[in-house]
This record gives C-alpha cells, sequence and structure tokens, in this order.
C-alpha cells in the first residue's frame, strides 16, 4: 500500500493543445503541428459517453454481486471541450474553422455551402479534417492525448463586454478512439501570427442591408460526426473503423442591435419569414457573412444605455449558395 501523496496541483498548471493530425485516423500519437489553446480554465476529457455500465439481474441472493456491475470502454465516444477562449493566435483560429467546416483553405476564408458534401472517414487514411488533442498535466506521466477527434462544434463571439472585444471562441471535439494517457510532446509553435481582431475592428454591422448599431453577436457552427463499426485498432478492441459526418449541420447564432428604425424593419422580416443578409466585421481580417437567414424569434433587453432587441437567427443555403463564410486573416 501507498504512503500519503502529498503533492497538490493547481488548475492553472494544466495546459491544452491542438493539432491537425497528420497521421492516419487511429494513429495514437501526437501528429501535426501543435497551438496552445489558452482559457480561464482546461476541462479534463469526459469518458462518460465512453463508458458503459450495467447492472446484471441475477439471482441467489438479494444483493448485489460485484460480478454483477458491468463496466467497459469498449464502443464508445470521447468528448473535449474548451470555453472562453480569448483568440490570440491566428493559426490557432483557422485550424479550429478548418476542422469544423472542412474548408482546406482557412487562411483565405472558410465556407460552407448548401451541398456540402457527405464524407467519411476511414481508419487508417489520411483523408478528412480531425485533429489530436493533448491536455498536458503537471504530472508529466498524466498527459491525456484524444486523437482522431473530430471538432463537432464552434461557437464564435464578439461582444465588447468581454474580454475587451476580442473574439472569443468555445467549442466540443469529439472522438471514438479511447485517449491515451502517458507522456506526450507539447512543444506549441512559436511562428504563429499573434491576432487580435474582434468587436472594435468590425466596421461594418449590417441586417437585411441597413446599418445597425451591434450590442454583440454570436455564431455556433454544428457539423456532427458518427463513429462506425468496430475495430482492433493499436492492439484495442471495438475502436472505430470510420467515422460519418453525413448528420444535418447547423449554425445559428445571435444578433443584438439597438432598438431603431432599421432594427424594426428587421422585425417585420421576422413576422414575415422573410430571409435576411447579416453581415458582421472588416471584409478582410474579420468578417462573418451569412447570406440567408432565417430569424427564430426575437426579444427585447431594455438597458441604461437603450433598448436592444436580440434576434437568434438560424442559416440556410440551397444547392452551390454559400451557407456561411468567415474570414480570419
Amino acid at each position: 500500500m501507498a504512503g500519503l501523496d502529498k503533492t497538490v496541483y493547481s488548475g492553472k498548471q494544466f495546459e491544452s493543445y491542438i493539432s491537425l493530425q497528420s497521421d492516419a485516423l487511429g494513429t495514437n500519437d501526437v501528429s501535426g503541428t501543435l497551438y496552445k489553446i489558452r482559457t480561464p480554465e482546461v476541462n479534463d476529457i469526459d469518458y462518460s459517453a465512453g463508458s458503459t455500465f450495467a447492472d446484471a439481474v441475477r439471482s441467489g441472493q438479494r444483493v448485489q454481486r460485484p460480478t454483477d456491475h458491468i463496466a467497459t470502454f469498449k464502443g464508445g465516444t470521447f468528448t473535449w471541450s474548451f470555453s472562453d477562449y480569448a483568440v490570440e493566435n491566428e493559426a490557432a483560429l483557422q485550424l479550429l474553422l478548418r476542422l469544423v467546416t472542412e474548408d482546406t483553405d482557412p487562411d483565405v476564408s472558410a465556407a460552407m455551402t448548401g451541398n456540402q458534401a457527405t464524407v467519411a472517414y476511414e481508419e487508417g487514411a489520411t483523408t478528412g479534417q480531425y485533429a489530436c488533442v493533448v491536455i498536458s498535466s503537471p504530472d508529466a506521466d498524466e498527459d491525456k492525448l484524444m486523437f482522431s477527434s473530430i471538432l463537432q462544434e464552434l461557437t464564435l463571439s464578439v461582444d465588447p463586454t468581454v474580454n475587451g472585444g476580442r473574439l472569443t471562441a468555445s467549442g466540443t471535439f469529439f472522438s471514438g478512439y479511447q485517449p491515451v494517457v502517458g507522456t506526450e510532446g507539447t512543444s506549441a509553435n512559436a511562428t504563429a501570427v499573434d491576432y487580435t481582431k474582434g468587436f472594435f475592428d468590425c466596421t461594418t454591422m449590417s441586417i437585411g442591408g441597413d446599418d445597425v448599431v451591434l450590442n454583440n453577436f454570436s455564431v455556433t457552427i454544428s457539423n456532427p460526426a458518427q463513429r462506425v463499426g468496430y475495430s482492433t485498432v493499436n492492439s484495442v478492441s471495438h475502436e472505430p473503423s470510420a467515422y460519418m459526418r453525413g448528420g444535418m449541420i447547423e449554425v445559428t447564432g445571435s444578433v443584438s442591435a439597438k432598438l431603431d428604425d432599421n432594427v424594426t424593419d428587421t422585425i417585420d422580416d421576422f413576422r414575415d419569414g422573410t430571409s435576411v443578409n447579416i453581415s458582421i466585421g472588416d471584409g478582410s481580417a474579420i468578417d462573418f457573412d451569412i447570406p440567408t437567414a432565417k430569424y427564430t424569434g426575437y426579444t427585447h433587453t431594455n438597458t441604461d444605455s437603450g433598448v436592444f432587441i436580440d434576434l437568434p437567427f438560424k442559416a440556410t443555403a440551397d444547392g452551390s449558395n454559400a451557407l456561411i463564410t468567415i474570414i480570419a486573416t
């Protein structure tokens, strides 16, 4: 029996990194250039969806036996989420956009269209947009690697009262492969360009072609994936043989703008079900363009600085027309 371990760790000692995995899907090593994601708190990997617990009911006694409780990590999924990331790294931001939109040229723009393709990522192949997620621990033997991870959801927002107006990101990664615990290399890329854009760089703030006084803006891209099959990978049984990205893509968000005649016009668009263009940004370094948005509601917010209208929306698109285009350079 081990004696009492008096080591104490601070949550600030943990760090998180992501990379575009260059190795084939299912390879359980760190590959690609790592970028540090500096958030207020580093979350642990969520193992709950990767765990299956069951209680077998067997006769013979009224009390459950130890062997009647069944636990397995086989055939599950694992997630890791980050939040309130004040974006500071251009390459890291472009990587997040690439992973969620599957656009391989995010240094120009990241775009999705109405005819976004259904894609299968096969184990052992290098096609697809998937990542390594590394959680670095102060106990070097307890680093965690969630490899072959899909960024299923990404939220980007600008708000003058949050992080000094800087672009802020939150997201959730998913993997069907059992994470690795051990010592992982976590040397982050030092050549990435600093990114400082946000609310106060947005010179265009328009809804339906009308200029508005923006209070805040957020958009969430959801591009889900599902694990497929049960194979032996890295000597671990019941790992995925593939991922399928074929579910519904959703782009939703919210615009908060000062109540005035221009915003009153767009409330009529909500009532009529009319499509509107939402354009926020500067057209070159930070820009969000949603050509065919549909409002899903509206509410009044009364503040000391005026009345603001909150307009939740969802993006729509038909065929090759754009669903959303984001510039972050």
